[in-house]
């Protein structure tokens, strides 16, 4: 088994075919994706000498695939901080609407021109970028040019890619585009996003539809059941750009991971005249996220949560799959290895990521990429960006959680900064103020200040016994979790933790690496030399893990291999380094007697 990425990369001839945005779905669009020009930009002259009415670059690029990975057919670990990107698009003759040009996501600074015109910019590496280019666009053949800057400050969210310094759970950066590229006719006014809440004890949907326009329209929306209507109900913009609906579904199927089942919801927006100006077809599960009696509930009932860190990373793609086929493998894989959750760590996955998951019935945590040093600079791009998350992401059934830190990266002095410590709280605020029908988790693992559960990263070797460890906290919250130089506590001077659910949201960690292997391998004690070794280390932190009867769940470190760290139940290549059946009976040790949500 290898940890290494092959050099050669089968690609299709048009990378990442399908629909981008599967949440809020159009007939119409064009995919962009494919062999682009690509300039690297050393001297960052580009803008003075007016690049962006170049038709031709010396060099090429496949996109959606950063410039790191192989599959861009780049493959520079050290690109330069400024790119630009070029190619021709014939637009549709019959695309007569307005015209937004979509990337799912480019780290980090964007800048894009159309037929040599500036049509906007946006900051921020994981999130959408649309723009309006009707303005710019014209019939027949058009340029578009992009122009991407990165830099290596920690400054800006950056999650685990490498900058100035490179810890050992660090890796390679991600510049540039790594998600599609597509265009999309639209109406000048049309629906931007939908929100879906659920309420059980009433067996009420309640949906928040947002379009790109305050007007005086209405909104219609079809809730159907596997190709049959079941509700069909109005609402009205009244002068604003947001409505809602909401409507009561008598005998309910409801969406939990044993019986993923979703809705079709189908949106017509009409004008204030009556005339439909849009469509658009989404979907959503009906089920309720809550706590109870110290435990997390789905649908008024107990789960216990068998999580695992996935760090999202891919062969030959990088932080791309290579394909639609690829992410629907690792939410499987995650499946049959016995877990319920992943937390998505450090990094806002591809919508495809969610899809699957949401048919497939694999609960997630969204956590936000943190930047390291606190600034101005870091308040206001996070903030801006983890709105756009929530925007995007909210209406996946199978998000159960928000995590805007970690182990207070970038919030390092909460302790005695009132700043950084009111920097999270008001990250947990805005997050509810947007989202009221999920879980927080405001600073995992350690310095609890304000969420819904209290999470904590104990790894083997650091504390012993983890249930004796957990009544310790229990008694003493503020007891040391983690030691270093910079000692992290469980919970901060004033919070409340009374009461809360607990999980041990990073464990495990037990490395194990192939034989070809070379270098400085990261992973939590000693690296186990045999299979044997390995599969004692496995059971014996389940064991312990189960043992903690305080605990409603757990979050196993890792879910692959990446680069140094070893520490995957899987390699990187997605090949197990025990039978997975083996893996699934130790994982669903912990929590066994817990009753499963129907």
């Amino acid at each position: 088994m290898s940890n290494k990425i092959p050099a050669e990369v089968n690609k299709p001839a048009q990378p990442r075919p399908e629909y981008p945005r599967p949440i809020l779905r159009r007939d119409h669009w064009l995919n962009l994706n494919g062999r682009w020009q690509f300039q690297p930009d050393p001297k960052d002259q580009g803008l003075k000498d007016r690049w962006f009415h170049e038709t031709q670059f010396e060099d090429s690029i496949v996109v959606p695939f950063p410039i790191e990975s192989e599959a861009s057919e780049q493959h520079n670990l050290t690109p330069e901080r400024v790119n630009w990107y070029h190619r021709q698009f014939l637009l549709p003759v019959t695309w007569e609407a307005n015209i937004l040009l979509h990337i799912g996501a480019c780290d980090h600074w964007t800048r894009v021109f159309v037929n040599g015109q500036e049509v906007g910019q946006h900051r921020g590496g994981y999130v959408p970028i649309k723009f309006d280019i009707s303005h710019a666009v014209r019939a027949g053949e058009n340029n578009i040019t992009i122009r991407v800057e990165d830099s290596d400050s920690w400054t800006q969210p950056r999650g685990k890619q490498a900058g100035t310094t490179k810890w050992p759970i660090d890796y390679d950066t991600v510049t540039g585009i790594w998600q599609t590229v597509w265009l999309e006719p639209v109406s000048d006014n049309h629906i931007t996003s939908i929100q879906s809440e659920f309420t059980l004890e009433t067996n009420t949907l309640t949906c928040s539809i947002e379009s790109s326009r305050h007007h005086k329209g209405k909104i219609e929306l079809t809730l159907i059941d596997d190709a049959i209507p079941v509700a069909r109900v109005e609402g009205q913009f009244d002068a604003r750009a947001e409505a809602k609906i909401s409507l009561t579904i008598p005998d309910p199927k409801l969406w939990s991971p044993e019986s993923p089942w979703l809705y079709t919801v189908k949106l017509v927006l009409f004008d204030e005249s009556g005339v439909i100006i849009d469509t658009a077809e989404s979907y959503t599960g009906l089920r309720e996220i809550g706590k109870k009696d110290g435990a997390i509930t789905i649908n008024g009932q107990t789960i216990y949560l068998r999580g695992v860190l996935d760090q999202g990373y891919f062969e030959g793609g990088w932080y791309t799959a290579l394909d639609d086929a690829t992410i629907k493998r690792d939410v499987e894989l995650t499946l049959s290895l016995g877990f319920n959750c992943a937390r998505k760590h450090q990094k806002i996955e591809d919508p495809r990521y969610f899809y699957w998951a949401d048919k497939l019935g694999l609960l997630v945590w969204e956590e936000m990429p943190s930047g390291r040093i606190f600034s101005n600079e870091l308040v206001r791009t996070f903030t801006d960006e983890w709105m756009s998350v929530l925007s995007r992401d909210r209406q996946h059934p199978c998000i159960i959680a928000w995590v805007p830190f970690n182990e207070s990266w970038g919030v390092w002095h909460q302790a005695d900064r009132t700043q950084q410590r009111a920097f999270v709280d008001a990250m947990v605020s805005l997050t509810r103020t947007l989202d009221n029908s999920r879980l927080i988790v405001g600073n995992d693992g350690w310095e609890f200040s304000t969420g819904d559960l209290w999470t904590l990263h104990v790894y083997e070797g650091e504390t012993g016994n983890i249930r004796d460890r957990i009544s310790e906290l229990m008694d003493n919250p503020a007891a040391t979790v983690a030691g270093g130089p910079r000692p992290r506590i469980g919970a901060l001077a004033g919070a409340d933790v009374a009461g809360l659910p607990i999980l041990l949201t990073e464990c495990g960690g037990i490395g194990y690496k192939a034989s070809d292997l070379e270098g400085d391998e990261f992973a939590y004690g000693e690296l186990p030399t045999t299979e044997a070794d390995l599969l004692e280390r496995f059971e014996n932190v389940a064991e312990t893990i189960a043992d903690a009867d305080q605990l409603c769940g757990f979050v196993w470190t890792q879910l692959t291999d990446v680069q140094q760290e070893v520490n995957g139940v899987l390699y990187f290549d997605r090949s197990s380094k025990l039978p997975i059946e083996t893996i699934r009976r130790i994982m669903q040790r912990p929590g066994a007697d817990i009753a499963t949500p129907q």
